[in-house]
């Protein structure tokens, strides 16, 4: 009971922020997307996560984007799909992001490292694979905020049901994974983001990333204590 005392957002207010975020890293921003965020419903997500402070930079700006005339909205799709190409997909060279954990490992950001392996006996364990349209290594950004967002999802059922021995190792689960899966290279990676991205859109959605997760991981912490 502690545990909800101390953390602000509920389970599914934390899980639903990883999955969120994990969206930006897997695929650049669709027009299908603004316009979903011009909707009634999608102004109050954007309003609801806006009230998240660690996510107020990236909720800026999306609603920017959403509110943009039609012709100025396709033109800076169209610069956001080109900053997510050279930033995540290598078309940057030396002046990329790779949203992998293994690149951040070794001094020359060779990929399908030792944290691919690792990744892929986390997703055996869980019995959950990365998704078809995803065709990635298993330490992508965008797997591993999934992977986090399953932990708590998990918790939240083990909870519900009454099976709190469960529950407990599961939130241990999500501190363990925090630091050895996303802490040790993220910050790094969202630096990258910050000194490359020419459109803006993507160092507001590093800032908001490792603004989150640190938050994210001392309530995480605090919980442990107060349990």
């Amino acid at each position: 009971m502690g545990k909800h005392k101390t953390i602000i957002l509920s389970n599914n207010d934390r899980s639903l922020v990883y999955r969120w975020l994990a969206c930006f890293f897997t695929s650049e921003v669709k027009a299908e997307t603004l316009e979903s965020y011009s909707s009634p419903e999608g102004r109050i997500l954007l309003d609801t996560l806006a009230q998240i402070s660690a996510l107020r930079p990236l909720t800026d700006e999306l609603f920017k984007l959403a509110q943009q005339p039609e012709a100025t909205c396709q033109t800076q799709l169209l610069d956001l799909a080109a900053a997510y190409a050279k930033l995540f997909l290598g078309a940057g060279g030396q002046r990329s992001a790779p949203p992998y954990e293994s690149a951040y490992c070794n001094e020359k950001g060779t990929l399908f490292q030792k944290p691919t392996s690792d990744m892929n006996v986390i997703l055996n364990e869980l019995g959950i694979s990365i998704e078809s349209s995803l065709k990635e290594p298993a330490d992508h950004l965008g797997v591993q905020l999934n992977v986090l967002a399953e932990y708590i999802d998990r918790e939240a059922q083990a909870e519900a049901n009454g099976d709190y021995e469960a529950a407990c190792a599961l939130h241990q689960n999500q501190v363990w994974f925090l630091s050895n899966h996303l802490l040790n290279w993220v910050p790094s990676f969202c630096d990258g983001c910050e000194r490359f991205d020419s459109s803006g859109f993507y160092k507001s959605l590093a800032i908001a990333l490792n603004t989150w997760l640190s938050v994210d991981m001392s309530c995480l912490n605090e919980a442990s204590t107060a349990a």
